[in-house]
């Protein structure tokens, strides 16, 4: 019977050791995978901000020329879409939607061809791109000694076909 109740004991102990390790563990994973959606969601919300300012054209000159041709007000658009798709994430947040669009770097390009200054891609076509870093919260990272803050960069670029 001593040999029974010396697996029994080393079994609870190992529970209480092990139990805690495990728990931080899954609670990071938890974190991680909540980091990953809320990096998705932004990226969404960046991708349709450029979208739709890429679809706001110049009407007149399409129609006087045939040519597509970004309105004068395209990066606006995409400022102004991206903090309201941000909104539908502000609990995911460590800024408000509007400091985030405020902060983001977005260029619209009206005329093919173009290069972009920052990333060196050449648009042959019309373009918009939205550059942000957006801080989203991770608290249970904060809680195991990580940041309680992590900055996702996201980059958007959009042109009409």
């Amino acid at each position: 019977m001593s040999a029974l109740g010396d697996e029994r004991a080393s079994a609870a102990v190992t529970t209480v050791i092990l139990l805690p390790l495990l728990l931080l563990v899954l609670a990071g994973v938890l974190q991680l995978g909540a980091l990953r959606v809320a990096a998705a969601r932004v990226r969404a919300a960046a991708d349709l901000a450029t979208l739709v300012a890429v679809n706001d054209q110049d009407d007149p000159e399409l129609a006087r020329t045939g040519t597509l041709r970004l309105a004068g007000d395209a990066a606006d658009v995409a400022r102004e879409y991206f903090a309201r798709e941000l909104e539908f994430s502000a609990p995911l947040l460590a800024a408000t939607p509007s400091e985030i669009a405020a902060a983001a770097d977005i260029a619209a390009f009206p005329s093919a061809p173009a290069v972009d200054a920052r990333t060196g891609a050449r648009y042959d076509r019309p373009a918009v791109r939205l550059a942000a870093d957006v801080p989203l919260r991770t608290p249970v990272f904060g809680a195991l000694a990580f940041r309680a803050v992590t900055t996702v960069g996201v980059l958007a670029v959009s042109s009409p076909r």
